[in-house]
């Protein structure tokens, strides 16, 4: 696929804590009985995925001038992502987060963002745009004002250029900038949402209804994850709601960010919303069977052999030899 995806957002580094039990109550201690470090950052994390299936990918954020910066670029550089759109400041540590998870796979972050919240828009390099066949979105980019700013910026220069605009939507910025994500919608060609974060920047919760509210505010393809319950993916043609992939899952980290690269994926290559859906469901459900996110993010030979060993009356089998075909063909 010719063309690259510029991403902006955060780059973070990741401390994953298996934890034994519960999270604990204030004050307690959770005790863990493993460590994972990973590059960490939705856009990150999507970037690494559409790498895997061959698309080139450009980030655009802002790290520190540390030890956290030596130990994510290396492995973003490996993966042939573009760097040119990434920052320094030597104002803040590069963002990092700390991730428990439970037995159940279930997620708790406990996040300092540093240095991502000063991305500048002033320094964003114009090339990044030239060969540009999406510009992808992270809405904590919405939470800071220097990155919030970048983030308008690069929307202003995608829209110059007439290249698609990507939004994956996240509960906090959901609850704290909905008037942003309000702005942004009607300048959308895809947004990837779960239901929580509908319910706080729209105040829906029945997924048909947040899908068709958003169709009709000018957004072209809009992904709904339902966690154990499957997705919801629309557009202007059908509703397709399909249920959850079945896997072991061990952790949720980096989910929401494969379902993000598979719905890219697709759309861009054309597909309509069933087939887009059952690649960014598989991919979704993929990422939660290892620790982690960052290199451990599934790729098209991952999804190929997921789908050729699935059994049929686990899926829809039509689906399911659809996308087979279409993934053995690239």
């Amino acid at each position: 696929m010719s063309g690259q995806v510029v991403l902006l957002g955060d780059i973070n580094l990741d401390a994953i804590l298996q934890l034994v039990g519960e999270l604990p109550k204030p004050g307690g201690d959770g005790l863990a009985n493993r460590l994972v470090t990973s590059i960490g950052g939705g856009i990150c994390n999507t970037a690494i995925t559409l790498r895997r299936f061959g698309v080139s990918a450009a980030l655009i954020a802002c790290i520190g001038q540390d030890v956290w910066a030596q130990a994510v670029l290396p492995d973003l550089e490996a993966m042939g992502i573009n760097l040119m759109g990434v920052q320094r400041s030597p104002q803040a540590a590069t963002g990092i987060a700390f991730i428990a998870i439970t037995p159940d796979g279930e997620r708790t972050m406990f996040s300092c963002r540093g240095a991502n919240g000063l991305l500048r828009a002033e320094a964003i390099p114009a090339a990044l745009f030239d060969e540009a066949v999406l510009l992808q979105l992270s809405a904590y980019a919405l939470l800071d004002n220097s990155q919030r700013e970048a983030l308008w910026r690069a929307v202003e220069m995608a829209e110059e250029r007439s290249i698609p605009i990507s939004l994956d939507l996240m509960s906090e910025p959901a609850r704290q900038c909905a008037e942003e994500v309000h702005r942004l919608l009607p300048r959308l060609s895809l947004c990837v949402l779960g239901v929580e974060e509908a319910n706080f920047a729209f105040r829906l919760t029945e997924p048909q209804t947040i899908a068709t509210y958003m169709l009709e505010r000018g957004v072209r393809m809009v992904g709904l994850k339902l966690g154990h319950k499957g997705c919801l993916v629309a557009d202007q043609k059908q509703f397709v709601r399909l249920p959850a992939f079945p896997v072991q899952a061990v952790d949720s980290t980096g989910a929401g960010d494969a379902f993000c690269a598979g719905l890219i994926y697709g759309w861009l290559r054309g597909w309509d919303a069933f087939l887009c859906a059952g690649l960014a469901g598989a991919l979704g459900a993929l990422a939660t069977t290892t620790w982690g996110a960052g290199l451990g993010m599934p790729g098209r030979e991952a999804a190929l052999a997921y789908l050729s060993n699935l059994e049929n009356r686990t899926v829809d089998e039509e689906l399911r030899s659809v996308i087979l075909r279409l993934l053995e063909t690239l």
